[in-house]
């Protein structure tokens, strides 16, 4: 980990606007305009780790907003005090993911463990090739106690081949034979016209910073990228537990 002062990054935005109807905007209170004109949306704040900047949580992840929402910084605070730096900004994030992914439990596609454990949701792309090596392993997070939840994210958008191809996975009746279909590569045919929640999905994905696929969600709310081993998937649960 590199060596950091009370670390904060810095990082591009990128230019998106929408609304999530499962987390209502609380008061803002941060003047947002300056915001709204780079089509970041405010969904909820509260105070941060920086003085005079509040912790914003929005519609691409997480920022710092100063209290007249003139400066905004993008990235991590860490607490180094102590015998290891403790990412607070992640910390505080966690819960946030927690909360709001309580709206979307019934979008949820539902691989249950026989014994379980655990249970982790994964951001997933029908058209992404680590997401389809997870899926067929998914006896081995089984055995390991894992029961896997998958939400949408066309990571292309929503007009994109997975992005297509999601929403007909989410209009199938029977969706786990859709999404197993497309991600062994099959033909699946099916209509993608229906009221799905894909668009939902995604933008959830990416107010909780997810920007590629796999992504999963631990039990305790951080997030970790890539198509993680069940051994290894199972000992950062535990990780977690402990701290």
């Amino acid at each position: 980990m590199r060596n950091l002062q009370s670390l904060v990054g810095l990082a591009g935005l990128v230019v998106a606007s929408f609304s999530l109807s499962t987390l209502g905007a609380e008061q803002n209170e941060v003047d947002a305009r300056h915001l709204n004109k780079m089509g970041i949306e405010v969904l909820s704040t509260e105070p941060g780790e920086i003085d005079g900047y509040i912790r914003a949580i929005t519609n691409q992840g997480m920022f710092y907003v100063s209290d007249n929402g003139e400066r905004l910084i993008s990235g991590n605070v860490f607490d180094i005090t102590g015998s290891e730096p403790e990412n607070l900004s992640e910390a505080a994030m966690a819960k946030v993911r927690l909360k709001m992914l309580k709206g979307f439990t019934d979008d949820m596609i539902v691989y249950p463990a026989e014994n379980e454990k655990y249970q982790v949701t994964i951001f997933t792309d029908t058209t992404c090739g680590y997401c389809q090596r997870l899926h067929e392993n998914m006896g081995s997070y089984h055995a390991e106690g894992i029961t896997i939840k998958y939400l949408a994210f066309p990571r292309g958008g929503m007009d994109s081949k997975g992005g297509r191809q999601l929403q007909t996975v989410w209009c199938a009746d029977d969706k786990k034979s859709a999404i197993s279909a497309f991600k062994d590569e099959k033909n699946y045919s099916g209509s993608s016209s229906c009221s799905n929640p894909v668009a939902e999905h995604y933008q959830l994905g990416k107010s909780f910073g997810v920007t590629g696929t796999p992504a999963i969600v631990l039990p305790d709310g951080r997030l970790i990228p890539g198509a993680v081993p069940a051994s290894r998937l199972a000992a950062e649960i535990r990780k977690g537990e402990s701290q």
